[in-house]
């Protein structure tokens, strides 16, 4: 493949943008990231990769001591660890990588700067905390001052490291959620142009730098209009006004064969103006539906979305044995829906989106789930209260380590540090490696197109 891309990676949490991305041929350098537990993850597979089979049964009568792993049963144990042996170390992730555990904000860009060799940096990559940005100045919530930071410590590194790419993952509800945008109007060139954004997180004292880009007078007006998208736009000011070319989708990691609907917002720019081809979805929802081609307009096949039946228990269960695919559920537990929300899923689909909170609580329920425990979670569109009913026995168990890893498409060997809120906490908020590596084979092709 030549030479490995430099990447250096942020929010790198449990690692699934870096796996992706180093299957499509770059090289994560630096990984950053503020959990401890986290940061054990990715430097206890780093190390994993290396190990033959004796080593790594030391390697896990080390580990199993750990206090985090107490709660877990003799059963959960031998099943959580006989499978970080299925790795033939024939793909070795994260071996150039030093972790950097840390809160970002408070990271110098020289700390990451004096890791790269060369003349540049390929690619930053990496999805920061932050949800649509709400209200701008005074009425500004709590989390847009918190989610403000990350996102301009992305911006700040971007800036001071100028890499030939970056890569921005983030929530879908970016491009179309109402958010405040700040504009200054000249009166003088009549230019209107998107506020900085350090003036729209704290506009009480920036309000009075009224220079305008342009011209440079200081007869200017600020305006503020509450947009669909905003966040969106502010976001695209920002990246466009250091200088790159940028676009963005929204990608369902089903489309390219992850067992589970998940959109995820991908911002992609260019420091060189080059153009980027986005990937060309492999599977869909429907059996019947077709791929056009980039290069040759050629019209192929999808293939159908992958289900949860077939990615994780075509050979049956490892506690319930042979499953009954008419009876048997995905369920989430303990999680009261207030609107017309399902709370189970049948096992011919790909599973919802695995997110951080959801993760924790999903659960195998072999035999379904009773009508009364539905009356209990999805209270009001059952017309009901969900202390109308009592707590209903349900034969389940939530999700193992290794069924919440094959859902994000990790390697079924990827040791995940922590108890198991954390270990589901780490996986509920990764990137799908397979929707990394297509976003990173689409980068390398896009970067060699004249």
């Amino acid at each position: 493949m030549g030479d490995k891309k430099s990447l250096i990676s942020l929010f790198a949490g449990a690692g699934g943008l870096d796996l992706g991305l180093e299957m499509a041929g770059f090289k994560t350098i630096v990984a950053n990231e503020l959990e401890t537990h986290a940061c054990e993850t990715l430097e206890k597979n780093k190390e994993l990769c290396n190990l033959n089979s004796f080593e790594v049964d030391d390697f896990i009568e080390k580990v199993i001591q750990q206090k985090c792993f107490n709660s877990l049963s003799e059963k959960e144990k031998k099943l959580f660890f006989d499978r970080l042996k299925r790795n033939q170390h024939q793909t070795k992730f994260l071996q150039d990588a030093t972790i950097i555990q840390g809160d970002i904000r408070t990271i110098e860009s020289s700390v990451f700067k004096k890791h790269i060799k060369g003349n540049e940096l390929f690619c930053i990559a990496g999805g920061p905390p932050c949800q649509p940005f709400s209200k701008a100045g005074k009425q500004k919530s709590l989390d847009c001052t918190k989610n403000g930071d990350l996102f301009s410590e992305f911006v700040r590194l971007v800036d001071d490291l100028r890499p030939k790419w970056f890569l921005f993952e983030n929530v879908k509800g970016i491009t179309f959620t109402k958010t405040d945008v700040i504009y200054q109007s000249c009166k003088n060139c009549h230019a209107i142009n998107i506020a900085p954004f350090k003036i729209r997180q704290d506009f009480e004292t920036f309000q009075n730098d009224r220079k305008c880009e342009n011209c440079g007078s200081q007869n200017t007006d600020w305006l503020t209009e509450n947009e669909p998208g905003g966040s969106l736009k502010i976001i695209f000011n920002e990246f466009q006004k250091l200088g790159y070319k940028c676009t963005y989708k929204v990608l369902n990691a089903a489309d390219f064969g992850a067992p589970q609907i998940r959109e995820r917002l991908i911002i992609v720019g260019n420091r060189d103006g080059k153009n980027f081809d986005w990937p060309i979805p492999t599977h869909s929802k429907s059996i019947n539906g077709f791929s056009q081609g980039d290069l040759f307009q050629k019209i192929s096949p999808l293939k159908k979305w992958v289900t949860l039946k077939e990615k994780i228990w075509a050979q049956g269960h490892n506690y319930y044995g042979e499953i009954d695919e008419s009876q048997a559920k995905l369920w989430v537990k303990n999680v009261v829906r207030p609107h017309d929300e399902p709370v189970t899923w049948n096992l011919d689909r790909p599973s919802p989106t695995i997110g951080a909170h959801q993760g924790a609580k999903l659960a195998f329920a072999p035999f379904g789930i009773p009508e009364k425990q539905l009356f209990r979670q999805q209270w009001a569109t059952k017309g009901r209260k969900q202390g109308d009913t009592p707590p209903v026995p349900v034969e389940h168990r939530y999700l193992s380590d290794e069924e919440l890893l094959k859902l994000q498409t990790f390697p079924d060997w990827w040791y995940l540090h922590g108890t198991r809120m954390q270990r589901a906490f780490q996986i509920g908020n990764a990137v799908p490696p397979i929707l990394g590596k297509v976003i990173g084979d689409a980068i390398i092709k896009s970067e060699n197109t004249l």
